[in-house]
């Protein structure tokens, strides 16, 4: 399941007759991404590719740089980059919450520490957006980076399209985000690549600061206490979205969102010719995503038609990214499909007491007496033969000496 390999049809070949990374910074498509220090380009085919100095060639992104720019979008200013991103941040979102006793205290030094910070960016700017784009199109789109902030007015999420005298959609856009930490992972991932994959829709998604001051302004001031309340009262509605499953642990979804469901990893058919090829198959999928996070669990469900894997995370963060590194990748001729386990589906394996018939359990058990049997009579038979050993080994040693 390697990925660090050139291919024919990837920027390899489009791009082999540039060799000079001077030209690099003058092309809108390739991107130096300081973190692991290679100029990166993303393909059509929205995968990611990097450029090789010592080989003058492309490749496809390794797992590690891929790990170093999801480091690089969730790492919190003042921390050493060095450390896991999961734990930099939780520790932040641990802070937005008080106790009562110290709610006013609190309240001030984070008054004073807000005046003197600079406010965040949450913003991604995209354009170059067909005439027929939906908010629902690009929610749908960029809420896989991070979550939405959530427009006060309309109740869904916050993206404005711009348009034109006319009323008629300029081909641009403002997507604004709760946490800055996906702002990063948006434009990194998303920029000058294809919204719609079957279609020519190339997008660019860049920071932006500010959003132009809408001609309703002055409507939106004369209401601005009660709009100040009730934004503040959606934000901590939005933090608590985003920290709930850390507070309260017994919570379903906690014990979900870092599970990972992997389909069409294998046949039924593949399985019944080759029976080492589950214990190899799992040890394959853990050493791949490790590579994203400590993994604690795989289960291989080889009573699944769909091939099905389920990938157990230490950290939800892990588990996101698996789903965005595997999710449409190609294995063994096969395209992965790659989401966040619902809780809701049982899926089958051998032993699971819900899918086994009697006959089936009958005739399990029967081959499984069978092969402890051979294996008792095996071992039996080896400890005779290193009995017999011992005594003319022993017999040996006493005449030497």
């Amino acid at each position: 399941m390697a990925t660090n390999e050139t291919s024919t049809n990837g920027p390899a070949e489009s791009l082999s007759s540039r060799q000079n990374t001077s030209d690099f910074a003058n092309d809108p498509r390739m991107h130096f991404i300081e973190a692991i220090g290679k100029w990166t380009f993303t393909s059509d085919d929205g995968l990611t590719w990097e450029y090789d100095e010592k080989k003058q060639e492309w490749c496809q992104m390794d797992e590690e740089s891929s790990l170093k720019i999801q480091q690089l979008a969730y790492s919190v200013p003042g921390v050493n980059e060095s450390e896991p991103a999961a734990p930099v941040v939780r520790t932040k979102r641990k802070n937005v919450y008080t106790t009562n006793d110290n709610e006013d205290q609190n309240n001030k030094k984070q008054k004073s520490n807000n005046s003197q910070k600079k406010k965040p960016n949450t913003s991604v700017y995209v354009s170059g957006l067909l005439p027929n784009v939906t908010v629902e199109e690009l929610a749908e789109v960029f809420s896989k980076y991070g979550l939405l902030l959530e427009d006060l007015q309309t109740g869904g999420p916050k993206i404005k399209l711009y348009k034109d005298d006319q009323d008629r959609l300029k081909g641009d856009a403002l997507v604004t985000y709760l946490k800055e930490e996906s702002v990063i992972l948006a434009c990194q991932l998303l920029d000058d690549t294809d919204l719609r994959p079957n279609e020519a829709s190339k997008i660019r998604a860049q920071f932006k600061e500010k959003e132009p001051k809408p001609d309703g302004q002055n409507e939106q001031t004369n209401s601005g206490k009660v709009d100040k309340r009730k934004a503040q009262k959606k934000l901590q509605q939005l933090e608590k979205k985003l920290d709930w499953y850390e507070s309260e642990p017994g919570k379903k979804a906690e014990r979900h969102n870092k599970i990972v469901i992997l389909k069409y990893m294998f046949t039924l058919e593949e399985l019944e010719n080759d029976v080492s090829m589950i214990l190899d198959l799992k040890q394959d999928i853990r050493e791949e995503c490790e590579k994203l996070g400590e993994v604690t669990n795989v289960i291989l469900y080889d009573k699944e038609p769909e091939g099905v894997v389920s990938v157990k995370f230490k950290e939800k963060l892990s588990a996101d990214a698996c789903v965005l590194k595997m999710n449409g990748r190609f294995f063994a001729g096969r395209r992965i499909e790659a989401q966040i386990f619902d809780g809701k589906r049982k899926f089958q394996k051998t032993g699971s007491k819900s899918n086994e018939t009697e006959e089936e359990e009958s005739k399990r058990l029967e081959k499984y007496a069978k092969w402890l049997e051979k294996g008792e009579k095996e071992e039996k038979e080896e400890k005779g033969e290193k009995g017999e050993k011992r005594e003319k080994g022993g017999d040996s040693r006493q005449i030497n000496v």
